[in-house]
């Protein structure tokens, strides 16, 4: 499995499987459990406003095995739903999700048939979630530790707060933290020494990347969709956080709330001149939208 995923970053970036670096194979290596996990508070059924979560499935089904067993299976907030939105993966990734939709009451399945981009995917999802109050765009190669969904409504549910993240492993800008654990369980126990270590501490950021970002119905029904011409993806996450900006909200990062990230290339069947054609053509579009030049993101 590990050469397949090598493979498909090998394509992604352009290079050899041999040329890639140790530091990306390593961060790419699956989080075995590692130990007891750790005790879930669970409060009552609905003692909390309902939330919804959109991820975003094609193809890696390892790593959307792990994710969706984290979410279902890890979350302590008491009323939740997820919708995953296939973007058309192929028969044993689907195979998987219509499974656990079967034995899930809280999962709903969207197979698109193909693959409609990343906007147009997590726009999908969102509209089905009127029920919720909370709205969470997760990505599929995340691994979520107990209290991250109540850590970051905590903080969205503030009125002057449009975006919440989480800080991370791997991501391109200052959310980004340095870590050590080699587990999930080890990964769990980092996320909630970050929440005691660094109670209520958050801090503006000018794009939450949409690995995983939480805000208020409120929000999103002023803001409404994902500009879906960005097609297959790339600058929509920048794009909203200038949206959410303009209408006079905060954008933030939380340094209370942890999510794992592998961080895995979304667009690993392209080839470098494919990947380096839609990156212009997104940013391009983006600076002809907000007319002003696209500044690269900055790590802490």
């Amino acid at each position: 499995m590990m050469k397949r995923i090598l493979l498909a970053i090998a394509r992604r970036f352009g290079r050899k499987p041999a040329e890639l670096n140790a530091e990306t194979a390593n961060r790419l290596r699956l989080l075995p459990q590692g130990g007891a996990l750790s005790e879930i508070e669970r409060p009552l059924p609905g003692s909390g406003p309902k939330a919804g979560i959109v991820i975003v499935s094609y193809f890696a089904l390892p790593y959307l095995r792990q994710c969706l067993d984290s979410v279902l299976n890890r979350t302590a907030w008491p009323d939740f739903r997820v919708v995953v939105v296939d973007n058309g993966s192929d028969a044993e990734t689907l195979e998987f999700l219509r499974s656990a939709a079967r034995g899930e009451p809280r999962l709903t399945v969207i197979e698109n048939g193909r693959n409609l981009g990343f906007a147009a995917a997590n726009n999908l999802g969102l509209k089905t979630l009127d029920d919720c109050e909370f709205l969470v765009l997760l990505n599929n190669d995340t691994v979520v530790p107990p209290g991250w969904l109540g850590g970051l409504i905590h903080h969205a549910a503030k009125p002057e707060i449009g975006l919440a993240g989480p800080v991370t492993n791997w991501t391109g800008n200052e959310a980004k933290i340095e870590t050590s654990y080699t587990s999930v369980a080890e990964m769990e126990r980092f996320a909630a020494e970050c929440s005691r270590s660094h109670a209520g501490s958050v801090f503006d950021i000018d794009v939450p990347a949409m690995f995983c970002v939480a805000f208020r119905r409120e929000v999103f029904a002023r803001a409404g969709c994902l500009d879906e011409r960005y097609g297959m993806g790339m600058f929509e996450d920048v794009d909203y956080s200038e949206t959410v900006r303009d209408l006079g909200y905060r954008t933030i990062c939380c340094e209370d709330v942890f999510v794992h990230h592998y961080g895995m290339a979304s667009f690993s069947k392209l080839d470098q001149e494919e990947y380096d054609r839609l990156f212009n053509r997104n940013r391009d579009y983006f600076e002809g939208k907000w007319k002003h030049r696209w500044e690269p993101h900055k790590a802490r």
